[in-house]
């Protein structure tokens, strides 16, 4: 009984497994073709034209590899949208907090084909006092019938129109122009093998700045000292001389001097206060030499 139990179950495994295995032998590679396009766009009712680039990053719900004539689903789409940075600040400048509308597009299956126009609805999506902008637009893709060759058929977005209503009613009519090469993605019939993605170039590394020059040296020397050298007391001979004429002694006037308590650079030692010093002691000197003389003839 036991081993009759533990075969049935291998069995069953085994049966399970095979089928597990048809099923992923049968399913698609991927289920959606994806890719990031950058459109140039409008505002076409106020007649704002924008510079900075709308990135739009489309993905349609279809295999990424299908056999020869194979049916094709209508699938789901979603373009999320993202304004460029002028046409954000524009509308957050213009106090716009929520959008909704309706958005219409095309694409192109394989070369050459027929555009497949979409119809696409934006729920309502809030608008942020600041940063990025970005809004889900949802439609629905056509059936197609794969090639009867072996080979990639690329799909090809088309431009694109939305009509936009802010929080108070206010509609945007929004015309986007797409890139020269808007392709999405392709999508890989029988043994073809879907073409590899080009790598990134790598950043080129950014080149080390020279070192700058020290800066000059401007610190202005200080001005040398003009201080004009205040007139030296008259001491002259004859009948000025002190010693051996029985005249009285001439007081010696000094020739600098020393103001204790004044800061460097004050007015009181500018230039022009020492001179005018320098002429009131020249005059006080004389002075006293006149008083001397005549107390002395006096005795």
């Amino acid at each position: 009984m036991t081993n009759f139990t533990t075969r049935a179950s291998a069995g069953a495994a085994l049966v399970t497994g095979l089928g597990l295995m048809g099923v992923a032998a049968a399913a698609p590679a991927s289920a959606e073709v994806t890719g990031s396009l950058e459109y140039t766009c409008q505002e076409v009712g106020q007649n704002i034209q924008f510079t900075d680039p709308w990135t739009v990053d489309l993905t349609l719900d279809v295999p990424e590899a299908v056999e020869q004539g194979e049916t094709i689903p209508a699938s789901g789409i979603t373009a999320t949208v993202t304004p460029g940075a002028d046409a954000t600040q524009t509308m957050q400048g213009l106090g716009v907090t929520s959008l909704e509308g309706t958005a219409e597009t095309t694409y192109t299956f394989g070369e050459g084909g027929t555009a497949r126009d979409v119809a696409l609805t934006v729920p309502k999506t809030d608008v942020p006092a600041t940063g990025t902008v970005s809004v889900d637009a949802t439609g629905e893709s056509t059936e197609e019938t794969a090639p009867a060759e072996d080979v990639n058929v690329p799909i090809t977005a088309g431009d694109f129109t939305a009509k936009l209503e802010n929080q108070d009613g206010f509609v945007f009519q929004i015309e986007c122009t797409a890139p020269e090469d808007a392709t999405v993605g392709t999508v890989a019939v029988g043994d073809a093998e879907p073409p590899a993605e080009e790598p990134e170039e790598p950043a080129e590394p950014e080149e080390p700045a020279e070192p700058s020059d020290p800066p000059a040296d401007d610190t202005e020397e200080p001005p040398s000292g003009d201080t004009e050298e205040p007139p030296a007391g008259d001491t002259g001979s004859g009948d000025d001389a002190g010693a051996g004429s029985g005249d009285a002694a001439e007081p010696e006037v000094p020739g600098v001097v020393q103001t204790d308590g004044v800061a460097t650079g004050s007015a009181l030692t500018s230039p022009t206060a020492i001179a005018l010093g320098g002429l009131l002691l020249a005059g006080a000197g004389a002075s006293t030499v006149v008083v001397a003389r005549r107390k002395a003839a006096q005795h």
